[in-house]
């Protein structure tokens, strides 16, 4: 019975019933890692919903799954007073399983990095984002400490045997390893519909003046470097320059809303922005049928799931120069993050000619991120990280 322990710093969710719930965490994920043996650990953070709430989430199912929560040791209050017990949890659980997973960056994910190498643990790091970036970008304080923290993960990521990196150049050179290594992006791409994204392209062309552009970025709500109040700035320019048009932008995401809608009253754009929150992922695609641009404004990321399924859906898309944005779209979709002043141009600058060509070119791009393309690829992988170890499982 080979035992799997995933661990991260994120949360799921668990309504009265005891039955689990997740966004970043859902079904498939669950599967995927049980491709590494025949039971799953999720060690996590932990919310406890209505069932009500619990309709807004995926739900894991609870064959081959259990679930130990991880005490929020990450904030102020909880460093002083969780941190001793998180640890005390974490080092329990990587002594009792077999295989251990996690994402970077994550501190739970790297104290676990060095528990597992102290106990010659078979050990395999998903790279998923930039440390540099997510405390630079945070706030004032997070400057103090980035450059350590980028050093630190740096010396975290060279040692590690096994990495899945999930750009297919930026991580990999701002966080080399020595060990074996491969690029497969987090997203999930099972199905593609041509002909559904050439009759959006084709609409496109079609557009009226009195259609309002419906603009939509996925991301948690509640951390400022996801960069959506930038773009509710930059929606108070153009509000000033062409108070005739009409945009509406849709926030979709879990976390506390207050921040930006403080920013929405702050400048004024209260009829231009909808925050929806959180939706299955399921739905994702369903709810991108009706937006005409995507905009993702982080200024952290890893490779942005959620550009690549809006590029599958036929959406154009603007990104931030952020990590492996880049990667996805041209170079005349890409301004720098936090610049809201270019938002607001390249947003001015859209027209139907050039949403038409953009949906082409980003469905086109997007066909190599399809699910069995990179389910072979992680397959492939996964083979390798159980055969260095002598782990037999079928996969």
């Amino acid at each position: 019975m080979i035992k799997v322990l995933f661990i991260q710093d994120g949360e799921i969710y668990k309504d009265k019933f005891d039955q689990y719930y997740g966004t970043h965490i859902d079904e498939s994920i669950k599967q995927r890692y049980l491709m590494l043996g025949d039971n799953l650990t999720l060690l996590t953070r932990l919310i406890s919903v209505s069932s009500d709430q619990a309709k807004k989430y995926g739900r894991i199912q609870a064959d081959r799954f259990q679930h130990v929560k991880l005490p929020d040791f990450k904030s102020i209050k909880g460093h002083f007073t969780l941190r001793r017990k998180a640890y005390k949890i974490i080092q329990e659980q990587v002594a009792k399983h077999d295989v251990i997973v996690t994402r970077l960056p994550s501190a739970s994910g790297n104290y676990a990095f060095k528990l597992a190498k102290k106990a010659n643990k078979p050990f395999l790091v998903e790279m998923v984002g930039c440390t540099f970036d997510g405390y630079w970008n945070y706030n004032w304080k997070g400057k103090f400490i980035a450059h350590y923290k980028l050093f630190k993960q740096q010396r975290i990521i060279k040692q590690s045997p096994f990495v899945i990196y999930v750009t297919s150049d930026y991580l990999q050179q701002k966080y080399p390893t020595k060990g074996e290594n491969v690029n497969i992006s987090n997203v999930k791409l099972t199905q593609l519909y041509p002909d559904k994204v050439a009759l959006k392209a084709e609409a496109f062309l079609q557009r009226t003046q009195n259609q309002p552009l419906v603009i939509a970025t996925i991301a948690t709500l509640n951390v400022p470097y996801k960069g959506q109040a930038d773009v509710i700035r930059a929606l108070a320019i153009l509000k000033r320059r062409f108070p005739e048009r009409q945009i509406k932008y849709k926030l979709v995401g879990q976390g506390n809303p207050s921040r930006l809608k403080e920013a929405i009253q702050k400048y004024g754009v209260e009829d231009w922005v909808e925050i929806i929150g959180p939706i299955k992922h399921h739905q994702v695609f369903e709810f991108l049928e009706s937006v005409d641009l995507y905009i993702q404004p982080s200024k952290q990321e890893g490779l942005p799931r959620a550009v690549i399924e809006a590029m599958a859906s036929g959406c154009p898309a603007l990104g931030a120069r952020t990590a492996g944005i880049p990667e996805l779209l041209q170079a005349e979709c890409i301004f720098k993050g936090g610049d809201y002043q270019k938002i607001a141009d390249l947003i001015s600058k859209v027209d139907n000619n050039w949403l038409n060509k953009q949906s082409t070119i980003n469905f086109k791009n997007a066909e190599q991120y399809t699910h069995d393309t990179l389910t072979d690829r992680r397959r492939i992988f996964y083979k390798k990280f159980l055969d260095h170890y002598n782990i037999s499982h079928n996969i």
